[in-house]
């Protein structure tokens, strides 16, 4: 009989056998098994029952607080006069450039 899995020779045919079975219960067990066993359903619910804890305590701290504003009271920035929107032709350097120096022409007079 020629098996799946590689045993070291020294291991006997029935205990290979033996193995396997054992291995083929475990895992069947592990896939009939229901969530429940294994405990899983019992932390979610405990999970579940923790949230809710905390959302009442939440609302019952929201209850506690003083109504907030709904809005801000900021008062309006003062309004911009036209004469600050139009560009100035003047050209502004950087700051910490040099002053741009013209030349001097002489004229013959």
């Amino acid at each position: 009989m020629t098996s799946p899995i590689s045993f070291p020779d020294w291991v006997p045919p029935w205990a290979q056998l033996l193995l396997l079975i054992l291995g083929i219960m475990l895992a069947l067990a592990f896939a009939l098994m229901p969530f429940s066993v294994f405990g899983l359903k019992s932390r979610l619910e405990a999970v579940e029952a923790r949230l809710d804890e905390i959302q009442g305590e939440i609302r019952a701290l929201a209850l506690r607080l003083p109504e907030a504003p709904r809005r801000a009271a900021f008062d309006d920035p003062p309004p911009i006069p036209p004469a600050a929107w139009a560009v100035d032709a003047t050209p502004r350097r950087p700051i910490g450039a040099p002053a741009r120096v013209e030349p001097r022409i002489k004229r013959d007079s």
